[in-house]
């Protein structure tokens, strides 16, 4: 024997569920505008600074840009980034800085190095700009 049975009813949400629900949405929402804002801002930029009918040579690039500081002198750290990046076009750059670059090609990648030296009283500081870009 079958039943047939219906039924209605009204599905209540609490107020605190939506409440929870309408600041979550809210919050996606303002994170949603804010990427999509950076992208925009991002893209003009980029469109910005490209020179008239100029071809473009890489596809994007990351870059590193940092300052140090140690105590060592000058000839330490020079041989120090000699031996560990194989760093040798040395260019003097004004009386007390030393200059050092770099390139490698890697299939679809080339990396920028530029080591800056420049000798100080009491200290040594080291300027680092790497760029990693698609070709």
């Amino acid at each position: 024997m079958l039943a047939d049975s219906h039924q209605a009813s009204t599905l209540e949400v609490s107020r605190r569920a939506r409440s929870v629900w309408f600041g979550l949405t809210t919050g996606w929402l303002i994170v949603g505008l804010a990427v999509a804002s950076l992208l925009v801002g991002l893209l003009w930029s980029y469109s910005s600074v490209r020179y008239p009918g100029a071809e473009r040579q890489a596809l994007g690039s990351l870059s590193q840009q940092n300052t140090y500081q140690t105590s060592d002198d000058l000839p330490k750290v020079l041989r120090w980034y000699t031996r560990h990046f194989g760093l040798g076009h040395e260019m003097p750059q004004a009386n007390d800085c030393v200059t050092m670059t770099q390139v490698q090609t890697h299939l679809f990648l080339q990396q920028s190095l530029t080591i800056t030296l420049c000798a100080q009283p009491r200290r040594t500081l080291i300027f680092v700009n790497r760029n990693l870009a698609l070709r």
